[in-house]
């Protein structure tokens, strides 16, 4: 589930008194340090968030609602500790890529952090950005099969299209909050720039000039065709239709760009001991759980470990949404597919079609044998238990830990 806040509906549900008069004061802003501590706030009721746009004109968009409010913690490297779903993983896959590139990187999109990472198959990209009437097809046959009471139509590409951009969303949400949080325990350096793709297929930096152009031109046409900002992802609406079309044509004309996105910037942090031994002495702080110095089998195990949580945390919200069947951004398909109970099904079937749950055989089903279970690498055996701290891990990837410190 996600929710969308302009920063005055944000300041207003989570705010103190103090940024709320601090937001009437400043003419709908607040200052740096008012948003880190409303974000406190917000992180006692959400897992995660990314932020669109700037002073008052920012999007807050929110994503996966805990069950219930959390305690707000002071220490920000803590807030939400826990929470997000494969957070020690892909904190240690981000570190493991850095330094496998000796820390020298120019600053990516999110699609292409989650294409490096591996932490999404290249078919669903394809899916995302390419022809998706070969993919629809695969997929009604799939739901013929499996979903009694399924009736194919040609309106499934709205279920497809709700996969892809909800799944996708979630999945860069994820990994920005994880930059944040090696950010602030001061793990790595991250920094998010602007950048646009030109007509002509190249990537370089706007200039300041070019962001408040676009910002312009962007207000411009929401005012002319009555919409807020939060109105855009209701891609089903013509209005909204009407102004992509417009603002691509505009950013075409006006500065040669095909589209524009946040990139981001991640370097390790370095100091006089050497990075690894830097590394090693904010582990064994505790302020946030990673692993590094990981071997080639070790990171693809890590991997499918991710793949294995956050599959199980997109089919949890998946349920969620299911009973949701009043979303004004839902389109026809979908809230027919939630109201006849397939939404579930369907987005099992999506989620093995994309590959993106573990190729290691896990399934979303409590271990119940408290047997040691026996795993081997690298012609290791190592003996795990199968009770696991984490509720969402199985047990053979206990063994990530193990090797993890072996291996340092």
């Amino acid at each position: 589930m996600n929710k969308v806040y302009t920063l005055a509906e944000l300041v207003k549900k989570f705010g103190s008194k103090a940024q709320k008069a601090s937001l009437k004061r400043n003419k709908g802003n607040i200052t740096g340090k008012e948003f880190t501590l409303l974000i406190k706030s917000v992180m006692t009721e959400w897992e995660s968030y990314t932020v669109d746009g700037r002073g008052s004109n920012r999007l807050i968009t929110c994503s996966g609602k805990h069950s219930k409010r959390i305690e707000r913690v002071d220490k920000r490297v803590h807030n939400g500790k826990g929470q997000l779903a494969g957070e020690f993983e892909l904190n240690s896959l981000v570190l493991n890529y850095l330094i496998e590139k000796n820390n020298q990187l120019d600053p990516m999109a999110t699609t292409k952090w989650i294409t490096e990472l591996e932490i999404v198959d290249v078919k669903i990209l394809r899916a995302l950005y390419g022809d998706r009437g070969f993919h629809l097809e695969a997929l009604q046959e799939q739901f013929g099969n499996v979903i009694k009471e399924y009736q194919k139509t040609e309106n499934d590409i709205e279920m497809l299209e709700d996969f892809l951009n909800t799944q996708i969303k979630h999945i860069k949400s994820s990994l920005v909050s994880i930059f944040h949080k090696l950010a602030e325990a001061k793990v790595i350096i991250h920094q998010i720039e602007k950048w646009g793709c030109t007509s002509q297929n190249k990537h370089r930096k706007l200039k300041k000039a070019e962001i408040k152009w676009i910002a312009d031109i962007r207000r411009k046409l929401l005012n002319a065709y009555g919409l807020k900002s939060r109105d855009l992802f209701k891609k089903n609406i013509k209005e909204v239709k009407a102004f992509k079309t417009d603002f691509d044509k505009e950013l075409d004309e006006q500065l040669g760009l095909k589209y524009y996105y946040d990139a981001h910037f991640c370097v390790l942090q370095d100091s006089d001991l050497g990075v690894l031994d830097y590394l090693n002495k904010l582990k064994q702080k505790g302020e946030l759980d990673f692993a590094y110095g990981l071997t080639e089998v070790t990171a693809f195990t890590m991997l499918q470990c991710y793949k294995d949580m956050q599959s199980k945390r997109s089919l949890e919200l998946a349920r969620k949404r299911e009973k949701n069947t009043c979303n004004t951004s839902d389109s026809d398909r979908v809230k027919s597919i939630k109201i006849m109970k397939q939404y579930v099904r369907m987005w099992e079937l999506l989620l093995e079609y994309f590959k993106c749950t573990s190729c290691l055989g896990s399934h979303p089903k409590e271990v119940k044998d408290s047997a040691p279970a026996k795993v081997e690498f690298n012609s290791v055996e190592i003996e795990v238990s199968n009770q696991s701290k984490r509720t969402n891990s199985p047990a053979q990837f206990q063994a990530i830990r193990w090797f993890a410190e072996m291996n340092k």
